[in-house]
């Protein structure tokens, strides 16, 4: 079971649960549960204090509970960090969206982003995940 809380407009929820399925079907991982959260920054910082002890605003935090093939998770995403995306990055709110739910996914599915090769790796798994989102969510319109 998938579900979003607060999702912000203009984003499919079928089209994101299509891709985050066929996703972790080529991982070859069942979803049990996940959840993602669209929060304001405030109240990431708080969970980032209260959990990892870090006193600094994020743009997603995962609490991973599964196993290694089964995903059990609550995905936190800052709506902060995301409108701030088109100035920080160059992105689009939407594409920054769709790369911090799939950061969650990729998280759960066992990918690291700790070191330089780890970081480049998950940018290119979140840049594919992006280019299947805007084919299934053209697809649902």
């Amino acid at each position: 079971m998938i579900e979003y809380l607060s999702l912000p407009s203009g984003l499919r929820a079928a089209a994101l649960t299509e891709t985050i399925t066929n996703v972790a079907m080529k991982g070859e991982c069942d979803i049990v549960h996940l959840s993602y959260n669209f929060v304001s920054g405030d109240v990431l910082l708080e969970l980032n204090k209260r959990h990892l002890d870090h006193d600094y605003e994020t743009d997603i935090l995962t609490f991973d509970y599964g196993t290694p093939k089964k995903i059990e998770a609550e995905v936190f995403i800052s709506i902060k960090a995301t409108e701030e995306a088109p100035i920080r990055f160059s992105e689009t709110t939407e594409s920054e969206l769709v790369r911090l739910i799939a950061h969650g996914l990729y998280h759960c599915l066992g990918y690291k982003d700790k070191t330089d090769e780890e970081k480049a790796q998950m940018r290119i798994l979140e840049n594919e995940f992006i280019a299947r989102f805007h084919v299934k969510q053209k697809s649902h319109v």
